[in-house]
């Protein structure tokens, strides 16, 4: 039985935020519960990954638009 969760069919963005923004992004993901796992991938780089599920992109990408207007972030990779 394998009890890890599977992300294979997660659609992946990766963001480049200041470091003193990780918490903030975070709290703000959390705050939508279940929309996607947010997870630093590397805190001294301040690159933080995004999963969500293809059903909901366009909501996590909206919402990455509105901070935008907030925050400096920088969208540097997408993936299925």
């Amino acid at each position: 039985m394998n009890t890890g969760i599977d992300y294979s069919d997660a659609y992946r963005i990766v963001v480049k935020v200041k470091r003193e923004d990780i918490v903030y992004l975070n709290g703000i993901f959390e705050s939508y519960d279940n929309l996607a796992v947010i997870r630093t991938i590397d805190r001294w780089e301040s690159l933080v990954e995004i999963l969500a599920s293809p059903y909901f992109v366009s909501d996590v990408k909206g919402i990455l638009e509105e901070l935008k207007r907030e925050m400096s972030l920088e969208i540097i990779e997408e993936a299925v």
